[in-house]
């Protein structure tokens, strides 16, 4: 079955890292917009689906009869499978009782929620509109409301952040009745507020022996905690790995609706327009379509499956390809098993720990 993406491109205001296609101050267009996704969810009527992610933007913004009703329309255009993960993201600034109630009364079942940091200055820095105390209540509101997969984003790397507070920051998390967290270290895009800053030395950036000291330290403290990691920038309590995440990393399909959204269907990737005034026109397609060739497939399942901790089934990729990997790959498997980059076990090819300290340059090997 396919994954069903949703964009909801609206936020209260833009994050000083953010260079995702969202829009702040627009209101007066959420009804127009859910208007509008409910048309180009038309076009996919009878679908059949098991994953549904509600992404920003901020989806959490909307008013909850605007959330009632998406919710209503997934359910009437798709045919979604018994045992579905249904994830919404979230802010928590922006999470409201009768929003809860009525994310689950829609059936949602999971929250992703972005905290980015239990610390306010790194908070307040970031540019994020909630400070450590709502996220932490927030957490234990949805939890108390019903959620029992609810899912935290953190950062790494942010400005005034040290070692320490990191460690604070991952010692509150743990104490949180959550079953997944993604932590991931902060990209400085250009066009972003924070890359002026960094520009003009008023921030700086760790080493990159801190860095990967951090990254290291994250994985064993979640560990002993009960979080495994199952991708590189993912960890999760057995059982409540990101079924719609991992369709992007094994490569299934999905389809994209909403700005800027991006669908996988038949061999073709197509994405729809990053204007806002172009969509809520109803013309959804950015004009780009990529067929991918046989080759550019293959590639893919390397790339994308070597960022899960188990690796890249042989026996999956002769399945879908009709070739032995070995006979693809075999002068790059035999290379970075030999330096210890890879191993070979259970019919997997997996990065090892060292692997994964230079994932980038391994999986560009096989693109």
């Amino acid at each position: 079955m396919k994954g069903l993406y949703i964009h909801i491109p609206f936020c209260v205001k833009k994050c000083e890292y953010c260079d995702f296609v969202s829009f702040a101050g627009c209101e007066s267009r959420f009804p127009e917009y859910i208007d509008v996704l409910i048309n180009e969810m038309e076009e996919y009527r009878g679908a059949e689906i098991n994953t549904v992610f509600i992404g920003g933007g901020t989806p959490s913004l909307l008013i909850p009869e605007l959330i009632n009703r998406l919710c209503t329309e997934v359910k009437d255009n798709f045919k979604l499978a018994p045992e579905y993960e249904w994830t919404i993201e979230a802010n928590p600034g922006t999470v409201t009782d009768l929003k809860i109630q009525t994310m689950l009364r829609g059936g949602i079942n999971r929250v992703s929620l972005g905290v980015q940091s239990f610390n306010d200055t790194e908070l307040n820095a970031a540019g994020r509109i909630h400070d450590s105390k709502t996220a932490y209540e927030t957490v234990i509101k949805l939890y108390k409301a019903g959620f029992e997969n609810i899912s935290i984003d953190l950062m790494e790397s942010l400005p005034y952040q040290t070692a320490e507070s990191f460690k604070q920051t991952l010692e509150t998390a743990v104490s949180l009745p959550i079953k997944h967290i993604s932590v991931y270290s902060l990209i400085i895009e250009e066009g972003t507020p924070i890359k002026k800053k960094y520009d003009e030395g008023i921030y700086k950036m760790p080493d990159e022996d801190s860095d990967r000291a951090l990254y290291h330290y994250t994985k064993r403290f979640l560990s002993e905690h009960g979080f495994n990691r199952y991708e590189i920038s993912n960890y999760a309590n057995p059982g409540y790995e990101s079924r719609h995440n991992l369709k992007y990393w094994d490569c299934d399909e999905y389809i994209g609706i909403g700005v800027a959204a991006a669908s996988y269907i038949d061999g073709r990737r197509f994405s729809n327009t990053t204007s806002l005034g172009q969509y809520l026109s109803r013309s959804f397609r950015s004009g780009e379509c990529e067929k991918l060739t046989s080759e550019d497939m293959m590639g893919e399942f390397m790339m994308l499956g070597l960022r899960k901790t188990s690796g890249v089934s042989a026996a999956e990729f002769e399945r879908r390809f009709g070739k032995p990997m070995e006979s693809i790959y075999g002068t790059q498997l035999e290379r970075f098993t030999r330096i210890g980059a890879m191993e070979y076990t259970g019919g997997y090819y997996r990065l090892t720990d060292r692997g994964l300290d230079v994932a980038n340059a391994v999986m560009c090997e096989f693109m």
